[in-house]
């Protein structure tokens, strides 16, 4: 949420592709690649504060963005995230949370939050990736095991995760919200 939005370690840059990679025949394409889409970089690396999350999501709501894909978690329960998540919703944003990679019936927050819809991963054979966190609150699945997508220094890199799975579906709501 500063100006420094520069991506340090390929993860938002990964996620980016997932989404929106250009049409230009030199690589991958995105699940929607004519969108319009903004980083909102609230961590850096792994390490990052709540208040920085909630920040990013306050700048969703005052910049009207249509959807949020988050592809990052915690595991304890954060009242005023939730209040954050409840005003991006009221403000018809439409959010979309990685499950987590915790291997077991432990879905992430803000995945969890009711009002944001929980991605788990999947592999190529439509069964749950080994990492991927499951549970009552999930709501959907989508690719997360070696999937190809941007990397830094204009590259491309296979990685996995729900961090990957959340923006198919964020994609996939993109191409419908256009419709």
């Amino acid at each position: 949420v500063s100006a420094n939005y520069n991506d340090n370690n390929g993860h938002g840059t990964a996620v980016a592709g997932i989404v929106s990679a250009v049409i230009n025949n030199q690589g991958l394409v995105g699940v929607a690649p004519e969108i319009d889409l903004y980083a909102v970089k609230i961590m850096e690396s792994s390490s990052g504060s709540l208040s920085d999350a909630i920040a990013g999501l306050e700048w969703a709501i005052n910049n009207n963005m249509s959807i949020v894909s988050m592809s990052f978690g915690f595991e304890s329960y954060s009242q005023i995230f939730k209040e954050a998540v409840n005003e991006a919703y009221n403000n018809n944003i439409l959010l979309v949370a990685a499950a987590g990679n915790n291997y077991k019936d432990n879905i992430l927050y803000p995945a969890k939050y009711n009002k944001v819809i929980a991605v788990g991963a999947v592999d190529e054979n439509n069964e749950k990736a080994s990492f991927s966190s499951y549970g009552f609150d999930m709501e959907l699945v989508a690719p997360g095991v070696s999937i190809n997508s941007t990397s830094l220094n204009n590259n491309y890199a296979i990685s996995s995760g729900t961090s990957l799975a959340a923006p198919h579906v964020a994609g996939v709501a993109a191409l419908i919200k256009s419709y």
